[in-house]
């Protein structure tokens, strides 16, 4: 089972987006997930995850709409299931 923690950065203006899911991921445990909701792709920040060993997901809900899922790699094989399953759902 997965602890979703979810924060909304849609609304707000760049940079406060980046600095609020750096500041939520430095928050999470290890056995929680972050989810977000955001208006558009966050390009700088994927670079960031990287460096501080984040795995994350990307999921186009609208043009304006995504969600972003960004976890520790101990729940990689837990979110390719949970993944699998909500692509599963929508066809």
């Amino acid at each position: 089972m997965i602890d979703f923690v979810q924060i909304d950065v849609s609304d707000l203006p760049p940079p406060e987006p980046m600095t609020a899911i750096l500041k939520s991921l430095a928050q999470l445990a290890p056995e929680q997930c972050l989810q977000v909701k955001h208006s558009r792709q966050p390009f700088p920040l994927y670079e960031k995850l990287g460096q501080a060993n984040w795995q994350y997901h990307c999921q186009q809900i609208e043009n304006n709409h995504i969600l972003l899922y960004i976890f520790k790699p101990c729940l990689q094989q837990v979110m390719d299931k949970f993944i699998l399953k909500q692509c599963q759902s929508k066809d």
